[in-house]
């Protein structure tokens, strides 16, 4: 066997590329080991409230010192990677390209590598590869395969069965301080000739039995993604485009709604007058005062015995008579102010006249809160029928909006989502009235002192009758209602409201809690770092440290709660699709490893 070099493909993951490289230095002795590298250029840039902006919106200084980053920290994990072999000849090569397969390619074909010690099963499955190059496929530090397609190939071979134009190859010098990158080879527009996504198998919780277990399960499961991204690919930038057109539909429809209901209720005199609605609130309190002495605002609403109901002065003595500093949130609802009723703080919401939540929400969400019980689910205290205000409990953490513009740890985010999971489920499962919340997002998401969450808001949800015979899908007709960025697009098409609907919203809720992206467009933005591998580049890092190769497999998850078509997203009731959340969860037990998945086990 010849044995002048043997090239390493490597990544980011140190401790991943540590073990191939050693595992390279033990199997070959006497090569010159070769490391190669495709740097993918990041398509976003940090923003300086703590989220990320696309690229392109950037100016040419920042992103000339955006780049410069980028290449500078590549440049070192390189000479890191080097100094893994210690007093052994290594070189290293790189080139600039925004798809991971072709850069590849262009490295083995520009190079003339006979042999490639290769760290993912998926890029060694990818024919264009194997007939390239004798591929050594090492995971963990332990071969796994070897691939000789090569042999059966002659002649110059194309990526994606077409000429290739290569690209610019550069070597890393010994001395890389001040090294600087020539012009970048990235491509603003990425041309999608097939989309690749790699299975990181490496998990440093898992006992050597489990990670054999699991890899077995992910071969074959990663075997039918690549099925069916190869059945879907003509189509993937038709449906991409789509969901950018259905968007910006749903913005303006939005909009216009907004407009027509203001003007309908205007019509209708529904609530106060216009005069009435510019008033302050204090004003508009004593006015509601005034009116409610003759007769009730609404006396059909039938309150609950277990809700308290509290006058009208109550209200204004908790709130300091509606005084600007308890004024806590503000909403297309109406205001909140914190108060205290009995001694304890409270929030208390108060209706606006001309508000997008009228009369019909506000009876909606105590209908809906007045029965549910639930420790991630906000609790209704009681309700002011004089003025349509609602008494809740008192969230002192703010929404959850709020909390991540502040920092927030991964493990943190992590249980929130499972919190939130737990409290969508108990609403789909309720039985024999299942409700949708139908407005889940961030803002909707409140935590108390210790950070522990819950979900509130359900002016907008709706009670689904469940018959014992039905199909387990439920559903119901209803005018668009939710949040852009947020609502199920095909809801927003059909009008018909479902399950799904939720997941659909909380899959953009764990997109948002794990990459710190703004929810327009989100999922497009994660679908092509997928794509790209590399998911290292949206993860927020603001976060901590994540575990990579499981954060990864939630972000693919959450794709599929955003799939256009509800058939492929997983149903919030249902634990084997929630598995990756879990695991995540259970990694913030200070439990010993054994104990821990053993329980995930049984």
């Amino acid at each position: 066997m010849d044995e002048e070099e043997v090239h390493i493909a490597v990544g980011k993951n140190t401790r991943k590329e540590k073990a191939k490289i050693l595992w390279a230095a033990a199997n070959f002795p006497r090569a010159t080991i070769v490391l190669v590298h495709v740097h993918w250029p990041s398509k976003w840039m940090p923003f300086n409230l703590g989220g990320k902006v696309l690229y392109k919106f950037a100016n040419e200084k920042e992103k000339e010192i955006h780049r410069g980053r980028e290449t500078e920290a590549m440049v070192k994990m390189l000479s890191q990677y080097k100094s893994f072999c210690g007093a052994r000849k290594v070189s290293a090569h790189y080139l600039t390209h925004d798809d991971t397969v072709a850069g590849v390619v262009n490295l083995i074909k520009k190079l003339k590598i006979k042999r490639i010690v290769i760290g993912s099963r998926s890029m060694s499955w990818q024919a264009v590869v194997r007939q390239c190059s004798q591929v050594w496929v090492v995971l963990n530090g332990k071969h796994v395969s070897t691939s000789n397609d090569h042999l059966k190939h002659t002649g110059s071979i194309g990526y994606g069965g077409s000429s290739d134009i290569l690209a610019s190859i550069h070597e890393l010098g010994d001395e890389s301080d001040g090294y600087t990158t020539p012009p970048s080879d990235f491509v603003d527009e990425i041309t999608n000739e097939e989309e690749v996504i790699e299975m990181d198998d490496s998990d440093q919780l898992v006992t050597e039995a489990e990670t054999l277990t699991e890899e077995r399960t992910e071969e074959s499961t990663t075997y039918e993604e690549v099925e069916i991204f190869a059945e879907e690919g003509a189509d993937r930038s038709d449906e991409i485009q789509s969901f950018r057109n259905i968007t910006e539909k749903a913005e303006k429809i939005m909009a216009k709604i907004d407009k027509l209901q203001k003007k309908l209720k205007e019509l209708q005199g529904e609530g106060h007058n216009h005069e009435e609605s510019s008033l302050l609130p204090r004003q508009m309190a004593a006015s509601l005062k005034k009116k409610t002495l003759s007769q009730p605002r609404h006396p059909d609403l039938q309150i609950p015995e277990h809700i308290a109901q509290f006058s009208m002065p109550q209200i204004l003595k908790a709130t300091d008579n509606f005084h600007s500093r308890n004024l806590i949130g503000e909403g297309g609802y109406g205001l909140v102010y914190k108060g205290k009723l009995g001694g304890m703080p409270m929030a208390i919401k108060l209706l606006r006249p001309h508000g997008r939540q009228g009369f019909l929400e506000y009876q909606q969400e105590v209908v809906v809160l007045s029965r549910l019980e639930h420790p991630h689910i906000v609790r209704l205290i009681g309700v002011c029928p004089e003025s349509c205000s609602l008494v809740y409990e008192h969230l002192p953490n703010g929404t959850l909006l709020d909390r991540l513009s502040k920092g927030l740890l991964w493990k943190d985010r992590v249980r929130i989502l499972a919190e939130q999971r737990s409290a969508l489920a108990y609403l789909h499962s309720s039985r024999p009235h299942a409700i949708i919340h139908a407005d889940l997002k961030m803002t909707n998401i409140l935590l108390d002192a210790g950070n522990v969450s819950r979900l509130g808001d359900f002016g907008t949800a709706r009670v689904v009758h469940v018959k014992p015979l039905e199909e387990e899908t439920i559903r119901r007709r209803t005018n668009p209602m939710g949040t852009t960025g947020y609502m199920d697009p095909v809801f927003f098409i059909t009008g018909e409201l479902t399950t799904e609907s939720d997941v659909y919203a909380f899959g953009v809720v764990i997109l948002r809690l794990l990459t710190g992206l703004l929810d327009l467009n989100i999922a497009e933005q994660v679908r092509e770092a997928v794509k790209m591998d590399a998911v290292h580049s949206v993860l927020d890092a603001s976060a901590g440290a994540w575990p990579e190769v499981q954060a990864e497999r939630l972000l693919k998850l959450a794709l599929r709660c955003c799939s256009l078509e509800r058939k492929r997203r997983p149903a919030i009731t249902c634990d084997a699709e929630w598995r990756p959340l879990d695991i995540l969860r259970a990694m913030n037990t200070p439990a010993n490893k054994s104990r821990k998945w053993n329980s995930l086990a049984s």
